[in-house]
């Protein structure tokens, strides 16, 4: 069953296939998640705010965009206001990162075959990146994780983000940008 005959049969009263859509999107709503708020939030807690507020707005969603589009928009709703309300801004980069050429952010996680001194660099490297994009205005570090870290096309930032498509690519090419020149500098807080 795709995601829009499970939403028609919840809303034609079959609730209980709430937990189809739950268990489908769970990964990568907490995945999302984790990439705004890093591994500090309780982000089980905020990923269950999101399917609350999904399940009682269920009813206006129009179909107008694919659910997981809807779902994004919410999710980094919910993890900006939970960021602004505890200062807590890491970001997550150990998820899948996008193939652009410009930055190389892949290879940066521990591997188990790796000795301690590898896994030590890695860590550091992987929180050189985190402060870096933490620098970035809220736009361009929504914009790079949803394209670097979570793989969206253009389109579906454009979706999103509720923006242009022109301005998906003159956003990510200006966030990509200041992310070299952070990390250039080293003037990382």
């Amino acid at each position: 069953m795709n995601d829009r005959e499970i939403i028609e049969k919840i809303l034609a009263g079959q609730e209980h296939l709430f937990k189809l859509l739950v268990t489908k999107h769970k990964g990568r709503l907490v995945s999302i998640i984790y990439s705004f708020c890093g591994a500090n939030c309780d982000y089980e807690d905020i990923a269950q705010n999101v399917f609350v507020k999904i399940f009682c707005s269920l009813n206006k969603f129009r179909f107008d965009s694919s659910f997981t589009t809807w779902l994004y928009k919410i999710a980094i709703n919910e993890s900006i206001t939970f960021s602004k309300k505890t200062k807590n801004n890491a970001i997550s980069i150990n998820e899948k990162v996008g193939d652009d050429e410009d930055i190389e952010l892949v290879d940066i996680l521990p591997d188990l075959k790796d000795g301690v001194e590898d896994n030590l660099v890695k860590k550091e490297t992987q929180d050189l990146i985190q402060k870096a994009i933490l620098t970035l205005k809220e736009n361009y570090r929504t914009i790079l994780i949803l394209k670097d870290i979570e793989d969206l096309s253009y389109d579906e930032i454009a979706e999103v983000m509720d923006i242009s498509l022109d301005k998906v690519k003159v956003w990510l090419f200006r966030a990509r940008q200041q992310l070299r020149e952070v990390i250039k500098k080293g003037n990382l807080l």
